[in-house]
């Protein structure tokens, strides 16, 4: 059995670990112009070729689903909502997931943002019965040449049966092409119930449609280290997406 402790004593090994590289990382101090307050307001549409959850590093179905993400920040607060509506059927796909975060820039290269929010599951009315809060927070560091780390921990299902998932995302951008890692792992806490995926994506040239809109297509490889996975998990598969992001005010 897994303790309720143990997914803590992971969070709190991350916060340590980003407090070594807040000490270790010689990125100097940030920007004095870079930490005064600036708004930015950002929305993309996508579709998708496969349901999945960004999150929780799980594909879902083949149905042809869409999603939009609204993002505003005005450093260092913020908020987003993202909805996802699967195109074929009412399915677990369909969710709304609005929340705020806050941003501490620690220095030009490291930041940490943490999240509140509430996730509505909507397979079967606006509000399901499943719908629940969750929080996260996230470390970004910018190793330059190209190379950026992210990790991500969420806790979610927070009032149901708390569920954690930890995200690392590796990144390498040269030129115009974008690579993209991820590494998921999942657990419910109280329970022997383990599950890693990882997920190879990349990012083709955006083309540029006006001064604030672009498009970008990726094409993604998922598939499920572990035997155990969640029932309503495909153990592998692809993901093709295309989005158009929005730059409204930046």
């Amino acid at each position: 059995m897994i303790s309720p402790g143990k997914p803590i004593a992971i969070y709190l090994l991350w916060v340590t670990f980003l407090s070594i590289l807040t000490v270790t990382v010689n990125a100097g101090d940030p920007n004095p112009k870079d930490t005064l307050s600036r708004s930015t307001l950002s929305v993309t549409p996508r579709i998708n070729s496969t349901g999945h959850f960004p999150f929780t590093g799980a594909l879902i179905n083949h149905h042809i689903n869409a999603d939009i993400n609204i993002f505003y920040e005005r450093r260092p607060v913020g908020f987003f909502v993202f909805w996802s509506k699967d195109l074929v059927e009412k399915s677990i796909v369909n969710y709304l997931q609005p929340g705020v975060f806050a941003t501490l820039q620690l220095s030009s290269k490291l930041k940490v943002r943490a999240f509140f929010g509430y996730l509505l599951s909507q397979a079967e009315s606006f509000h399901d019965p499943d719908s629940d809060y969750y929080t996260a927070g996230t470390m970004y560091l910018d190793l330059g040449h190209g190379f950026r780390i992210e990790n991500t921990a969420l806790f979610y299902d927070l009032t149901q049966g708390t569920k954690f998932a930890d995200r690392l995302l590796l990144v390498w951008q040269k030129g115009k092409v974008k690579v993209d890692f991820y590494l998921w792992h999942r657990m419910v806490l109280n329970e022997d119930n383990h599950a890693t995926s990882a997920m190879l994506a990349l990012t083709f040239p955006q083309i540029r449609i006006s001064n604030k809109t672009t498009l970008l297509f990726s094409s993604s490889y998922q598939a499920y280290l572990t035997a155990n996975r969640p029932s309503w998990a495909l153990e592998k598969g692809f993901l093709f997406s295309l989005a158009v992001p929005i730059a409204v005010v930046n």
